[in-house]
């Protein structure tokens, strides 16, 4: 099985990189979109494709597959004018690449014979993305079954795989994935803030953490989180914990944050078996004290 001519709407970050590695895997890029022409232009340079646009102008410009990476609240805008469109969409397939909202957004091109579908990459993406971004990465499938096939092709052969998930469980993933990717480059960003009130640098600090941070994330790919999890709640030092306190004092936002993942870290201490039942209550109280 070969992918189909492919199309790309939205070039931003995820539709460059995108862009990028299917033309790496030798697939047909037929015609690229972005409301910024002169941004499209540029990629379609870089990738040798010409046809490219603000927006087709008919469904003859697309190929038998095409990619919505546009945000989330242009993605009923653009399905609307694209069903718009003179011409069969029959033998056409449509795939969003939202994490939060389902492969419902493309209904009207449903409604006129397209297969439609959401194809989500588990993945963070910048202006400094690379095509080995994709790589061992996961995306959810969810939509008309039909597009499943060309679907997992297309992360096959970028070295990633898929999970298959209902409208209800792809919210909760997505949920899941700000947890694991926005918040903790926040939670970094406040880790900085917090070891530089002492008067380092934060680029000092920053770097300090760095490995530490590489450590823990290794771990936890090896080890249970139970069996990862290290630090003065899970060795029951109460007196660290107080001291930390003390001196979040003067960053009351970080200290609700410290005492809001201090009681869930209290809870995986217990439940790894590390921390009794007394110092945990002890821990619990002081830290719900503190919120």
């Amino acid at each position: 099985m070969s992918l189909p001519k492919t199309s790309i709407i939205g070039t931003g970050a995820l539709g460059s990189t995108l862009a990028r590695a299917l033309v790496s895997q030798d697939v047909i890029l037929k015609s690229l979109f972005n409301r910024t022409e002169t941004k499209v232009q540029n990629l379609a340079d870089e990738l040798a494709v010409s046809t490219y646009g603000i927006f087709p102008e008919s469904i003859s410009e697309l190929g038998a597959l095409t990619f919505l990476t546009v945000p989330d609240g242009a993605i009923k805008e653009v399905a609307q004018k694209l069903s718009k469109l003179k011409g069969d969409l029959e033998n056409y397939t449509f795939v969003h690449c939202s994490g939060n909202e389902t492969a419902e957004l493309l209904q009207p091109l449903k409604l006129q014979g397209a297969t439609v579908a959401s194809f989500h990459p588990l993945q963070t993406f910048t202006t400094h993305s690379e095509i080995g971004d994709f790589k061992r990465i996961y995306f959810s499938l969810q939509g008309d079954l039909e597009a499943f096939p060309t679907l997992r092709l297309v992360a096959k052969k970028f070295g990633a795989q898929t999970l298959e998930v209902t409208k209800e469980q792809k919210s909760h993933l997505h949920a899941a994935a700000v947890f694991a990717s926005n918040y903790l480059t926040t939670l970094l960003d406040a880790s900085v803030k917090a070891g530089a009130k002492g008067g380092l640098p934060k680029d000092k600090v920053k770097n300090a953490l760095l490995p530490l941070v590489e450590t823990t994330l290794k771990n936890t790919s090896e080890q249970s989180f139970t069996h990862a999890l290290s630090g003065p709640i899970k060795r029951g030092d109460i007196r660290t914990v107080e001291k930390h306190l003390e001196l979040l004092d003067e960053m009351p936002e970080l200290k609700e944050v410290y005492c809001v993942l201090g009681l869930q870290t209290v809870e995986l201490a217990v439940s790894s078996g590390s921390l009794d039942g007394t110092t945990a209550e002890k821990l619990r109280k002081m830290l719900q004290k503190r919120v």
